[in-house]
Parts: C-alpha cells; structure tokens; sequence
C-alpha cells in the first residue's frame, strides 16, 4: 500500500457550538487553537491514498469473480474519497486555490511580458545607434567648395583613413590639388586623419559623434561589450536578488533604475560616461527581463507554465521589428535613446497594483500578504475558496522559512509545493537535503553531467542567437529590412514552437533548433562570393536566427526540468552563467571577420552542431 503522509489534527467540540471540529474545517488540516484551551485535541497522522496508489486501482475478488470490474463498487469508493483539486498531478497548494490559469493569470502574466520589451529596446538600439555612414577625412576650411567625392577619391586612400602628407591649408585654390597632384613625381607620403566628415550631417550616430572610425573602430567592441558585460553579471545575480527581496520590488526597481539611466544616457557627454552608463544597464536590463520571467510562470502551474515561459519571450521578437521601424525614421542616436527609454516612466505606475509572487510569499512564510492575492485571484478566476483555506497555506509553509533559508525554483513553486510535474521530472530530488550547498549538489556525481551539459547548451545558443541577432548588419543588406523581416518571422516560429513543444517534447524541438540554425551557419561557406550572392547569404542567416530565437525561449524551461526543485534555481543560474561568458565573447568573435570574412559565421556553425550533440546527451523531459 502506497500513499502521501501528513500530519495534520483533529478538534472536537464537546458542546457542539464550534465548527472546528467539522468535517469542513478538517478537510485540509486541522489546526491548535491556543484562545480555547478547553478545546481537547487529538493529534493525528492520517494517510492520503488520493495520489499514486496503485493499490486503490486493482479490482477486489468480487470484481474478478464478476470477470471484469463492477461500476457499482467503483462508484462507491470514488463516493468515501471525493476529488479534490489536488488530484490533479500538475497541482500544488496554490493552483487548487486559485487554478492554473484563469483570468486574473492572463491579465498580469500580458502585463508582465511587456517588461520584455525595455531590456530589448536597451539592448538592441545600439545597433541602429552605431550605423555604418559614409565618412571621409576631413576638409580643411579653404578647400569646403570642393565636392566631396572628388575630393575623398584624390586624397585619400580607398579605405578613407589616411590621406596625402601635404599642407592643404597653403594652397590657395582648389585648381591647386589638381596641379600638385599631376605633377608629383615622388610616390604618395599618406599620414593618418586626425579628423573626419559623414555623410549625412543631420542624423548624428554615435560612430559619427565620438569619431569611432578606422584605428578607433574597434572600441566599437569594447562599448558593445560593457552593456553585454553589465546583463552577464544581472543574469547570474538576478535570482540571488528576486530570491532575497522578492520579485515584485526587483523587478520594479531595476525597472527604475533601467529607465532611469536609459534616459540620462542620451545626455553622454563622453565615451567614458557612456560606456559606464551602459554597464549599469546592462546589469538593469537583464535582471528586469530574468526576475519578470520567473514571476510570469510563478503565476501559472501545470502545462501552462511551459506555454507561458515560451510566450514571455514573444515581446523580445516583436520589439525587434519596432525598434528598426523607430530607428528607421528617428536617426540621430540621442533623440533615439530618448524614446525607447522615456515612456517607461508611465509603466512604473503599476507598482503597488503588481501582485508578488505567490509562491514567493508562501515560502518566506509571509501570509498575511498571500491571502489577500490568493482571495483577488480566486475571486477574479470565480475559483470559491474553502472556509479554512488559510489553515491548509499556514500549514504548508515550510519549516525552513522560519530562518530565512528557504528554497524556491525558477518557476517559482515553494519546496515541497512545487509543480507536481516538476518533481517527477528527477526521482532523486527526495534524496536531497534542502540545506545542502546548491554549488555541491550540482556538481555532485549525480548532477555533474547534466550541468555540464547545460553549460554547454547555454554558451552555444547565446554565442549564435546574439552573434545573429547584434551583428545581422555584418553581413550587408538594409539592416532596417532584414532586421523588421527577421523579427517577424522570429515571432511566428515562437508561436509555433509552443505547439511543436506539446506535440514532441521539448528534447527534440530544442536538438532540431539547434542544429538547423547550426547548418545555415555553415552553409554559408559554400555560397560563391559575390554581390550578387550576398542576398542568399542573409536569407541563411535569418533562417538561423529566426529558429534559434524560438531555441531561446525554450531553453530557461527545459533547464529548469533538469534539476530537482533544490537546486532548480541554481541550476538555471548555471546556465546563465554560461550565457554571461559568451555575451563578452560574441563582439570580439566578430572581429575575426578581418581575418576572413565567414569566419564568424563558421564558428556559429560548429557552435550550433556541438549544442544540438549536447542536448542530445541530456535527459528528456515532458511538459
């Protein structure tokens, strides 16, 4: 005979005016109360046959004897244990209360995915920011009459960097270039421009501003790596944050102190300044787009959970194409800076309406605040809530939140309350000890490949799906086009993902996404060079980038799967550590296009082959 232990009382009234000793009251738990201590007590220790008995499921003789099972006695015993919500194996303690997903669900988990969109906005208008434009070294003040073009093509070199070691400012006329440069015999004498025009002068970039041509383009990588640096570190630390001070008030003040340095950004007076300030949001930006995730699927349980991690991400794909329709007619990086960051102002004034984790609070033991979201979300689901609710959430919280020391997963879901499925996901979870060191438990001998493993999943995705995503102007086109394109079919193949995940399994949709952006990568090697190829070259790097985007949304759900509710948390930090290590890599990956220029796009492609053999060496897992 199998079956759940828990311990709860049983109250009797002896003169039959209290109800605590009903049936009603003691459904879910009794409870001590220390105002009536006349009160007897009984303490108990009951069995709940209700989940995973195979016992209760056999036929009795008098079935056999009947040559088959008799409706009637299964009547019966379905009429001595009604179901309850918790039979449901994708329950726990919060979902029987307020449901896996209704509409108090879908209006915060649609308001919280829009906390997508700024981290992307920070993130990806630095590329718009940093536009190619064409430039030239500059004219001096006599010879400004002279156009441009012939005057880059007489005095220059072909890469605009260096021009004639002459005293220009001597000459008296422009008839003057002309003749000293026909009647030079010696070879040219270049020297290095100090200073230089662009074409376009109305639409100023950041390029254009801080001179970040030629010898100084390279700082480009350095500038695009402090951003990429700052979310390294908010990747990691985020959920030590979310974990300690809760996920509404991080998620809300690094959403201030996001749109805050966004704004004073645009007001850069330096480089320095503003690759410091990129730094901070960075850190800002990933942290608000981690801590929002976990507390979108810490509002939904069962299947959902997997649905909605997968959506959450959809705003990132949607803001792709907004950001190159703003960029496109907004050029000047300033003006650029100030209304992707501005309008966020307005959103900070849901603060005090957005409702904390539920399964946070049940954890920290901070009842008083999860009744009153528990009773909004159960009245505005019509979910009817049990008379002595509150006695069944008091007696789940667990012990170890009395010091503070409590464990939660990325999903949110309290130890001991998690998703059912999650728990069936590693047998070996119960054999855990809740106060054992997560950085011990995964790397034990029964954690060890799994985690090195997802080390290499994560740095292999990121590596191909930022490679792809900030350097899509690498590789030529209109980068408004291909960018606008690329974002729209991104979206698509992450609303697709969500059903091909259902359908298959996550495995498999993640091996197939992995190893198909991976053959794109390489499959550009055998394009024969030329400008007139370049549009196939594009089309296969927007392949790749499309579907490994849906890989991204996927990934944070299925790492989670692979650990124990212990360490899940843990685990998924993991994992973006990995993440961190290869957004400092992928700018200077780029730089080795000065070697050859495919040679970026190769290294993707092994990328993307050696994560799919990764993921294929991982354990599966079902929704």
């Amino acid at each position: 005979m199998s079956g759940v232990l828990r311990r709860g009382s049983l109250s009797f009234d002896l003169d039959n005016r209290s109800k605590r000793g009903s049936i009603e009251s003691n459904l879910y738990g009794g409870y001590r109360d220390m105002k009536n201590a006349r009160t007897p007590e009984i303490s108990v220790i009951s069995f709940d046959f209700r989940r995973h008995s195979a016992d209760l499921k056999k036929d009795t003789p008098s079935n056999n004897n009947n040559g088959g099972s008799d409706p009637i006695h299964k009547l019966q015993m379905s009429m001595d244990m009604p179901r309850q919500p918790s039979d449901d194996p994708d329950s726990d303690i919060i979902s029987n209360y307020i449901g896996h997903y209704g509409k108090w669900n879908f209006i915060w988990t649609f308001i919280l995915s829009l906390f997508q969109i700024t981290p992307t906005f920070q993130m990806f208008a630095f590329v718009f920011q940093t536009a190619d434009k064409d430039f030239w070294c500059a004219r001096p003040q006599n010879m400004m009459d002279m156009n441009a073009s012939e005057w880059k093509n007489l005095t220059q070199t072909s890469d605009s960097c260096s021009i004639w070691n002459i005293d220009f400012n001597s000459m008296d006329s422009i008839q003057s270039v002309f003749n000293y440069m026909a009647t030079s015999e010696s070879p040219p004498n270049y020297t290095q421009c100090t200073q230089f025009e662009f074409d376009g002068n109305s639409s100023m970039t950041l390029v254009q501003e801080f001179g970040l041509v030629c010898s100084k383009r390279q700082l480009l990588s350095v500038v695009e790596m402090c951003f990429l640096a700052g979310a390294a570190v908010g990747s990691v630390s985020s959920g030590w944050i979310s974990d300690k001070f809760g996920r509404k008030h991080t998620l809300m003040g690094f959403a201030l102190l996001q749109t805050t340095f966004g704004t004073i950004l645009a007001f850069s007076s330096s480089l320095a300044m503003y690759m410091a300030l990129r730094v901070i949001i960075g850190f800002a930006s990933m942290t608000v787009a981690v801590v929002s995730f976990v507390l979108v699927v810490e509002l939904v349980s069962g299947k959902w959970r997997t649905v909605i991690g997968i959506l959450n991400i959809l705003p990132v794909a949607v803001t792709y194409v907004i950001t190159a329709g703003i960029s496109y007619f907004i050029r000047d990086w300033r003006t650029l800076q100030l209304v992707i960051s501005l309008p966020w102002f307005a959103i900070l004034c849901i603060w005090y309406c957005v409702p904390e984790s539920p399964r946070w609070l049940l954890a920290r033991g901070r009842l008083e605040e999860l009744y009153v979201i528990v009773e909004r979300a159960a009245r505005l689901n019509g979910t009817i809530l049990p008379v002595n609710y509150k006695k069944s959430l008091e007696a789940a919280v667990p012990p170890s939140s009395n010091t503070g020391q409590h464990v939660t997963s990325v999903n949110g879901a309290a130890d001991g309350n998690d998703c059912q499925s999650m728990n069936n996901a590693n047998t070996k979870a119960p054999e855990l000890d809740a106060n054992a060191s997560p950085l011990v438990v995964v790397f034990s001998r029964t954690y060890l490949r799994t985690t090195c493993l997802t080390l290499v999943v994560w740095l292999t995705l990121i590596i191909i799906y930022f490679g792809l995503t900030l350097h899509l102007s690498n590789l030529g086109g209109n980068i408004y086009v291909n960018t606008a394109i690329a974002g729209a079919v991104e979206a698509v193949s992450i609303c697709l993902s969500v059903f091909v995940v259902l359908k298959l399994g996550i495995r498999l949709n993640l091996i197939t996404y992995m190893l198909i952006p991976g053959l794109c990568c390489l499959a550009v090697n055998i394009i024969p060079k030329g400008d007139e190829n370049l549009i196939y070259v594009i089309a296969l790097a927007m392949i790749a980038k499309c579907i490994i985007g849906a890989n991204n949304a996927i990934i944070p759900t299925y790492t989670a799967m692979q650990y124990p509710t212990v360490v899940r948390n843990f685990g998924v930090g993991m994992g973006n550590l990995a993440a961190g290590v290869a957004l400092i890599l992928v700018p200077y990956m780029w730089l080795l296009e000065h070697i050859d220029p495919l040679l970026p796009m190769s290294i993707m492609g092994v990328c993307g082959i050696i994560g799919a053999i990764a993921l294929a060496m991982m354990r599966d897992v079902h929704p």
